[in-house]
């Protein structure tokens, strides 16, 4: 009768089937005895399709108007509490009841200092005097005398213990806490102890979840003890809001409790893409590595003194590339895998693939490069059409959807002409000029000299493929090895732009396939060879690695300059 009662309200009184019902409702309810149910008198009234909308149209409105109420009331004590001080009364309490124990247990007591020996030898004394020891999981079984046994061992970022030294570490514990996250990086396992472990792992036909290879201590713990006590640290405090919300929901289910602050005014997502090409060599893509020095860093106002930048990158290749293009600045650069466990306040992800990879759009790569930065992310993509099934390209669709940047990348290169989907280009900028090499990268070198020096009034002409020997006859100022290599036939630059007027040379050209010239090849060692005898002789030689950017920009500038030098 109460519900009957609680849906007869205001709302209702104006619609005339669900009065009618309620008034026969009320008929039948003032009869003591009746033959029929007052459900079988409605059925006999009304559709039993109308009851049943009518009666589920008033329960959905009613729960949502009591879930309603239940927000307001808590919103309202919400709003009533500090979250900001409550924290902060709480780790005060925390250290001050943690700081009373000690003071408890050590004020009235002298800690000897131990002797390495005595580590071994006095092993019970030391940890009642020093309750807490730090070590990696691989020295702690031996720290100390092997028959200690810690009444806790904490596990720090499991998902990077391997199993060996993780088992090391527990045989030592009386209980342990394992802490870390599947959702990241596991540990590296390399070809040779792969290789190795599974000879051991198979000739004693071990359960799956031993295998080294495929399991770290956290993931052969969570499988072996799947009743033990599992509890997710939700809250995270680390990232700009919007930059975390992708990795909740695209790995943790949305599980995770957001309660970082957006601590500075930067578009915390920002997304630069490169002109389309055939960048990468290698895992070493340099276009990405001029974007980010020529155009974000300027672009985006980043600090490259202190440490608050840092760069991520998936393969060790572009870390050394990034690693020596900035040397000796603040900037942090590493593999993603280096990185995990560390934080900046801004992270570069450069991707690095013309096409994206498994290996760099693998989720838990991915989870840990996203997750470095604090107040600012910026990824760095091939501008080459991309798969739509990646993760890469929903992290880009979730910036454009958040309605952060997408940048298109200014920085080209003549030799982006070479990329198949420049065809059509190429040849109407090679049809200018006259071929002069069975290398298309060779003539449009040629071709953007022409485009530079036609601006000096013939002043200065272009050689193409000149021998050494005849550009330096006085081969005094080389070593023998020098001499050697300046006297062979076959040793040559590309181009020497010269003076009209004297045929005195102003400027050595050479441009450099990337994988021929590639460092460490005998090719490299040749063009050192080459560069040493250009500079004693004092005359400028540019290179162009094919996989470079900017080069008429470059050309135009050096060609200014020697050009003051040489007048």
């Amino acid at each position: 009768m109460s519900f009957l009662v609680e849906i007869a309200d205001e709302e209702y009184k104006n619609k005339n089937k669900f009065i009618e019902i309620i008034k026969t409702v009320i008929e039948f309810l003032k009869i003591k005895k009746f033959k029929r149910t007052i459900a079988e008198q409605l059925l006999k009234k009304y559709s039993k399709e109308c009851l049943i909308a009518l009666y589920q149209q008033k329960f959905y409105q009613i729960k949502i108007f009591k879930n309603k109420k239940a927000i307001e009331k808590l919103e309202q004590e919400l709003n009533l509490f500090d979250f900001n001080s409550k924290m902060k009364e709480y780790s005060e309490l925390s250290t001050q009841i943690f700081k009373a124990k000690l003071a408890e247990k050590y004020t009235l007591q002298k800690r000897k200092t131990y002797t390495i020996d005595e580590l071994q030898t006095k092993s019970e004394d030391f940890i009642k005097d020093y309750p807490v020891v730090l070590s990696t999981t691989y020295s702690l079984r031996t720290c100390l005398s092997k028959d200690v046994m810690y009444d806790y061992v904490i596990v720090d970022e499991a998902s990077q213990v391997d199993l060996c030294t993780g088992v090391l570490a527990l045989s030592s514990a009386k209980k342990a806490v394992i802490v870390g996250d599947l959702k990241q990086l596991p540990n590296v396992v390399d070809s040779k102890n792969a290789k190795l472990t599974d000879e051991v792992f198979n000739n004693f036909d071990m359960p799956e979840v031993y295998r080294y290879k495929n399991h770290c201590l956290l993931s052969s713990v969570s499988e072996l003890f799947k009743k033990a006590p599992h509890t997710l640290l939700k809250e995270h405090y680390r990232c700009h809001p919007k930059i975390i919300e992708f990795c909740n929901k695209k790995f943790y289910n949305n599980e995770l409790i957001i309660l970082s602050k957006i601590q500075s005014d930067k578009k915390p997502l920002i997304v630069y893409k490169t002109v389309a090409g055939n960048h990468t060599r290698d895992n070493v893509n340099q276009r990405q590595i001029d974007v980010i020095k020529n155009e974000i860093i300027p672009n985006e106002n980043l600090c490259t003194i202190d440490d608050s930048l840092g760069i991520v990158t998936p393969y060790r290749n572009q870390t050394n590339a990034l690693q020596s293009q900035f040397n000796g600045t603040g900037v942090k650069a590493d593999t993603v895998d280096k990185f995990q466990g560390q934080e900046n306040k801004v992270i570069i992800l450069s991707t690095v693939d013309n096409n994206i990879t498994d290996f760099t759009d693998n989720p838990n790569r991915l989870n840990v490069a996203i997750s470095r930065a604090i107040e600012q992310l910026i990824v760095v993509i091939n501008g080459n059409e991309q798969k739509k099934d990646t993760i890469i390209n929903e992290l880009v669709k979730y910036i454009e959807y958040n309605n952060c940047e997408i940048k298109e990348s200014k920085i080209f290169s003549v030799f982006d002409l070479l990329y198949q989907t420049y065809a059509e280009q190429r040849r109407i900028f090679l049809r200018k000029y006259k071929k002069i090499s069975e290398y298309d990268s060779e003539n449009l070198m040629y071709g953007l000299i022409n485009e530079i020096i036609k601006k000096y009034n013939g002043n200065y002409e272009i050689a193409v493929h000149v021998p050494l020997n005849m550009i330096i006859r006085d081969l005094g100022l080389m070593s023998d090895d020098e001499k050697k290599y300046a006297k062979n036939d076959w040793t040559h630059v590309d181009f020497l732009i010269y003076k009209t007027i004297d045929k005195s040379p102003v400027l050595a050209i050479e441009v450099d396939g990337s994988k021929y010239h590639k460092e460490g090849s005998k090719q490299a060692k040749r063009d050192e060879l080459k560069n040493t005898i250009f500079a004693k002789y004092d005359i400028p030689l540019c290179r162009f690695n094919t996989a470079g950017s900017n080069e008429k920009e470059k050309l135009s500038q050096m060609f200014k300059e020697k050009i003051v030098g040489y007048q």
